[in-house]
This record gives structure tokens, sequence and C-alpha cells, in this order.
């Protein structure tokens, strides 16, 4: 989505140009033009501004006993502060492969140095086949200034994540629905490799989080799982609920029809 707001910084790096810009309320980071890949509230740094990281957090409900998370892109560091917030006991491997991206987070966003994080200077295709950590969720944000990553979208990659997911382990991935790579992704890669067993929610702004169950989809008790995005969600200043609704609604069959898991 364009945005305007006050440049505040810009610098270069090998992959282009990097600029961090500011309104009233929100602090963004932009890969080439005044895209914002990655905003934080200047107010509270934990809150997620964008609606799809909001929706991308619903993963924390689906894997309750979740105590690793690994995030492929660490753009600002949105997600990467709102899980080391809000969900203490998780452990976090970020991978990153542009170094500047990381000095700006830092430096810019508030990414806190805390030993709950582990950031890796390297491509997500390169961490995920040196030995990953074994982990309960991947979340995929891979973009550059000009679109979506289209590694994103290739099935060799998607394959790797299933592979360094935990037993019932979930992918989540952000794609954009105007790239012709999230149809391809959405029918063929993404479903292939995890044998028909992904949810997605589309959101107005024009991304699709796609949900892909390595133990498969779980049938969800409704009342308690929407309870928990609505606790959840005020403890992070986010609609959750809402987003947590969507979900069931876009998705009642395969929930109604799959295996059952207990939330605590």
């Amino acid at each position: 989505m364009p945005q305007s707001g006050q440049l505040l910084h810009h610098c270069r790096d090998e992959w282009g140009d990097l600029s961090v810009r500011q309104d009233a309320g929100r602090r963004m980071l932009c890969f080439g033009n005044t895209v914002a890949q990655s905003c934080i509230d200047i107010h509270q740094a934990a809150r997620l501004c964008h609606h799809y990281t909001q929706v991308m957090m619903l993963g924390f409900l689906l894997a309750p006993t979740a105590g690793h998370c690994t995030l492929l892109g660490l753009g600002a560091g949105a997600l990467a502060q709102a899980v080391l917030t809000h969900h203490p006991d998780c452990k976090i491997d970020a991978v990153e492969m542009r170094p500047k991206v990381v000095e700006l987070a830092q430096d810019w966003f508030a990414l806190p140095d805390d030993k709950r994080l582990r950031l890796h200077l390297k491509d997500a295709w390169e961490y995920l086949n040196h030995k990953p950590v074994p982990t309960d969720l991947i979340l995929t944000d891979l973009y550059l200034g000009e679109g979506m990553n289209e590694l994103q979208a290739r099935q060799h990659f998607l394959a790797a994540c299933r592979g360094a997911l935990k037993p019932n382990g979930i992918l989540i991935c952000n794609y954009w629905l105007k790239s012709s790579l999230t149809s391809h992704a959405l029918n063929e890669a993404l479903q292939t490799v995890f044998d028909q067993q992904v949810v997605t929610l589309s959101i107005p702004d024009g991304n699709c989080i796609a949900f892909a169950f390595d133990g498969g989809v779980p049938r969800l008790h409704s009342k308690q799982f929407m309870q928990a995005a609505e606790a959840l969600g005020k403890n992070m200043d986010i609609p959750l609920q809402k987003h947590a609704r969507a979900l069931l609604h876009e998705n009642r069959q395969a929930f109604r029809y799959s295996r059952l898991i207990e939330l605590k």
C-alpha cells in the first residue's frame, strides 16, 4: 500500500534503496519506493499495524503450545516484537538476507536485543538447507522492492519449509493477491507439498495469508477459539477476534471435517 509520510532516513545496499518514513503514528520501512514493507506503531512498538501481520498471529492460536517460531524475512521486526512481547515462552529464529535491513530494524524500529531472538544474516533458502532449528511455526514474508519474492511460491522452497517443521507444525505464508505467483502457489505448489491441508484468508488490502498444516487441518472448538482470539487481541490491541471469525467463516468446511485439537 503506498505511503506518504516524512522521510527520516535513506540508504542503499547491494539490493537497492531503503528508506524510513513516518506519519502521525507509524514508522515505515520501504524498499526502493514509498510502499511500506513493514511498519510499527511509534507509541506501541509491539502493536501490529498491518492487517496481514495481525492475521499471521492466528498461527499462535492454531498451535497454542508453540515454543519456537521461525521468521523468514525480518523487515522492520514488527512480527518479532509482537511475538517477544505477547508469547514470552516462545523463542525466535529470524532470517534476513540484507544486513542493512537488520541494522535499520535495530536503529529505527526498536528491535530489542533479546536472548530469545536469534538473527541469521542469510537468505531463506540457504537457512533452510543448513540444518535449521526444528520449529512449531514458520512465518514467511519474503518481499523485494518490486514485489513478492518468487521463492515463496516454489515447490522446492515450500517442501524445505515443511521439512523444518516439527510434527503438527504450521507454515504461514504472506502472499500478494495481485501476483500470478500467488495463484500458482495456492492452487498447486502449497497444496501439493502439504497434501491439500491448507486454509487461507484473503484480506481487503490485497494480501492472502495461507496456513499450511504438517499434521492436517485442526478441527477447532469455535467458541474456545474465538475466546482465545478475543483475549489475545485485547492484549495486543488489534482486532484479532474479527480476523479469527473471518478465518473460520471462509474455511468452515475444512475446519469442520478435520482432526480435533484442544486449545489451552
